[in-house]
């Protein structure tokens, strides 16, 4: 969202239709002068981060386990397990399993367990959990976990495990579910991986990844639905391979998503951090909490962020469906996307970080305010840019609908690759391009619609040339607008899904010296020649509302619409 005050533009009752230079003919295309172009002087580059490599490294390899080895014990009944070993459980127990020994693995093969004063099944140490048939651990205790590991707890096998809970559905030090499928009910969290080390201790600890506190998914088919965080990790969360995981939290997104209901969301899909200390639980404040997803494909409904993260976030694979009542993905320090499918459908703000950095992929977000933000909580004098934030777009397909700004940058937004549609705001208060640190435009593909109350233009010392095209009569929605080179071959071709009056464009064809026609349907909007890096263009027809906020138009995603066949777009 702007970070200053709207200034509404004042207009003259206009007759003239057509497309003029700047300041000619008395329309003049807000462009510049409502705080955009100007030079980027903090030109941004890419952020260097081994916290993939570190947690890939940490978590290591899963066995799978597949079968029931011979001489594993036949557990009968509930109680302790003293003497390390494998053991075999079948059948209907009450009660709780508690174990008490190193190198137990339970063999779970049609197992019914219950208990309804206390956990189902604890561990003092490692333990590992073999899924073989459908089994089931549930605890109708008060407010008690099911499933209780103060060691680090594998999940492999082929078989599947629902769990039911009135706290945490699964807590251990770490979790690793490896091609097993999980069936969550809780009403706190669905897995919570937690280093209870640090809960005694007096002076706050620098916490490491061999520590503890972190979930990792491989290939497993996980279903959460939680009343509070669907996974919560101290540390670290993987997901990869070809599973699945579907996560639903306190009832999902609100079915109207207001600022008031995403302020007060409660109940993260996925969440990395922050790790409590001592009696008190004091905040270890850190850039390595993280969250990567490389594979599977992976379902959030979230009555707050689908997918949070208190230091980074990387998406280098795997689709991505979410829907969430506050942000989609949101990182405190650094989100950074190389690679997978990401659609946000349904978010207050949807991708979110001090830095954004993508560079392969496919993302869509529908937003009710900000579509994509960079942004760490400073509060700056007004105009002051934050030197601690950008956004970079060296690749991938973008596409964002947003009721707010629709890309957004408390520092600087530099584009050098990909493809960037954005379908800004209806209405005037916010831009379709927003930052405060200035846009550079060093090349990709861009195309931004929005209103005309503020306007933003890429800077002046950008590498590849933009055109700004401004009028007063709305564009429809709906209405197909395609860039045409003096020959009247189409450059690109897409059909704009909201009503807008600002058009800008920036492309490696619009070359220094060329002309071009820009057309709405079959109506010529305008014909220019690119003689500057910022090429302003306007044109004045039916004023309708001049200089305020045009008629509110379709404030929804993409629909069938798209780029054409005519160029890049």
């Amino acid at each position: 969202m702007k970070k200053y005050l709207w200034i509404p533009l004042l207009f003259g009752i206009l007759l003239f239709a057509g497309c003029t230079p700047t300041g000619n003919n008395g329309f003049v295309n807000p462009g510049d002068s409502l705080g955009g172009g100007g030079i980027v002087e903090n030109i941004p580059d890419a952020t260097d981060s081994e916290s993939m490599e570190n947690a890939n490294q940490t978590a290591g390899e899963t066995e799978k386990g597949e079968a029931v080895p011979e001489g594993a014990i036949p557990l009968t009944q509930t109680g302790k397990i003293t003497e390390s070993g494998g053991y075999l459980v079948t059948g209907s127990l009450e009660g709780k399993i508690s174990v008490k020994a190193e190198h137990v693995t339970l063999f779970l093969n049609g197992a019914a367990l219950s208990s309804a004063d206390d956990k189902v099944i604890t561990s003092d140490y490692d333990l590992t959990l073999t899924l073989l048939g459908e089994n089931s651990a549930e605890t109708s205790a008060a407010s008690t976990n099911a499933i209780s590991c103060d060691g680090d707890l594998v999940i492999n096998g082929s078989g599947s495990l629902t769990v039911k809970s009135t706290k945490n559905a699964i807590k251990a030090n770490t979790i690793s579910a490896t091609e097993a499928t999980l069936d969550i009910r809780s009403d706190g969290d669905g897995l919570h991986a937690e280093i209870d080390a640090y809960d005694d201790l007096t002076s706050a600890p620098t916490f490491s990844y061999e520590d503890g506190g972190w979930v990792k998914l491989d290939g497993a088919f996980v279903t959460v639905n939680a009343g509070d965080d669907g996974i919560q990790a101290d540390t670290f969360i993987l997901i990869k391979g070809e599973g699945k995981l579907d996560v639903t939290t306190n009832g999902g997104a609100p079915q109207t998503i207001t600022e008031s209901s995403s302020d007060n969301g409660d109940g993260k899909g996925v969440k990395a951090g922050a790790i409590d200390w001592g009696a008190d639980g004091n905040e270890i404040i850190s850039d390595e909490y993280f969250i990567g997803i490389e594979g599977g494909e992976v379902h959030i409904n979230a009555n707050d962020d689908a997918i949070h993260s208190d230091g980074k976030i990387e998406i280098s694979g795997g689709t991505l469906d979410i829907a969430a009542g506050d942000d989609g993905v949101h990182a405190e320090a650094l989100l950074t996307v190389t690679g997978g499918e990401i659609a946000v459908t349904k978010c207050y703000e949807g991708l979110e970080a001090a830095k954004v950095e993508i560079s392969g992929g496919k993302i869509s977000a529908v937003s009710v305010d900000d579509g994509i933000n960079a942004a760490d909580g400073t509060t700056l004098p007004m105009g002051q840019a934050n030197s601690n934030c950008h956004i970079i777009i060296a690749g991938g397909d973008i596409k964002v609908s947003a009721e707010g700004d629709g890309v957004d940058s408390n520092g600087s937004v530099r584009m050098t690759g990909g493809t960037l549609v954005v379908y800004g705001p209806t209405r005037d208060g916010n831009a379709a391009l927003d930052a405060d640190g200035g846009i550079l435009m060093d090349g990709g593909y861009l195309f931004a619609v929005g209103p005309i109350g503020m306007v933003e233009t890429p800077a002046s010392n950008s590498k590849q040339n933009t055109l700004s095209y401004a009028q007063n009569q709305t564009i429809s929605a709906n209405t197909n607008l395609s860039l045409t080179d003096d020959g009247g071959k189409a450059i690109f071709s897409i059909t704009v899904k909201k009503v807008c009056r600002s058009v800008i464009i920036s492309c490696p064809e619009l070359a220094m010296g060329e002309s071009f026609g820009l057309y709405g349907g079959d109506t010529q909007l305008c014909t220019f020649t690119v003689s500057s890096v910022i090429t302003t263009v306007g044109s004045a027809g039916n004023m309708g509302n001049p200089g305020g906020m045009p008629p509110q138009g379709p404030g929804g995603g993409f629909g069938n619409g798209g780029f054409g066949h005519g160029g890049r777009f």
